[in-house]
């Protein structure tokens, strides 16, 4: 049975693996070995997270590919994407063409499943208030975190000026910390809310289950 491993940027990526994806595989029944792992950006200093360029980025996919047995996915942010990505556009309508060329760029393994968060992580966090009302102990904050959700039935359409990016809003509107209010707020919003309003992190999850049931035997 393979394992399933996910490389992300942070702390933040990996709570909401921890807590939320894989608890939602295993209540599918998918009794792989799951978990996440951030890039390491310097192997010397032992210095992780984050993506400082193309060439680390695969470096990591292609060095857990080769260990075996192991399905992979990715989960890094649009926002600040390095340039030197194949086919890299500032379009975020067109990040599916990314997705594409590395994978190609990893020869099309059939066990790599590259994921580009529309933007970046927070915008998940608006697919709920629910998420919010723990971090946010004011009337008129709050008014300003359902403006935004009225405004965005899909949270993945929340744009990626450097103004108005989903995380900058929050810290806008309150003292965000994202790896404390980040975990709280997922947890609180759980991923059915994040897959109802977000299609293409949908996409994404319908596209691992699919390969774990491929993968797994029968």
């Amino acid at each position: 049975m393979k394992r399933l491993v996910f490389i992300v940027e942070g702390d933040t990526e990996i709570k909401l693996v921890d807590r939320l994806l894989v608890p939602h595989l295993v209540g599918l029944g998918f009794q792989n070995s799951m978990y996440a792992q951030t890039i390491i950006t310097n192997r010397k200093q032992h210095k992780k997270g984050g993506v400082t360029s193309y060439g680390l980025f695969r470096n990591e996919v292609g060095r857990t590919l080769a260990q075996g047995n192991v399905i992979v996915t990715t989960m890094i942010d649009f926002f600040r994407l390095p340039t030197d990505f194949p086919s890299f556009t500032t379009d975020s309508t067109k990040i599916d063409q990314i997705e594409q060329a590395v994978h190609g760029d990893l020869d099309n393994h059939p066990d790599f499943i590259p994921y580009i968060q529309r933007h970046e992580l927070e915008a998940l966090m608006f697919s709920d208030r629910s998420g919010f009302e723990l971090v946010i102990d004011d009337d008129g904050k709050m008014q300003q975190i359902d403006d935004i959700l009225k405004q965005y039935p899909n949270p993945e359409d929340i744009n990626n000026n450097p103004e108005t990016a989903p995380s900058k809003r929050l810290q806008q509107i309150f003292n965000y910390d994202k790896t404390g209010d980040g975990e709280l707020i997922f947890e609180m919003i759980g991923i059915g809310n994040i897959m109802d309003k977000c299609p293409r992190f949908a996409t994404w999850i319908a596209r691992i289950v699919s390969k774990l049931k491929e993968t797994t035997p029968k």
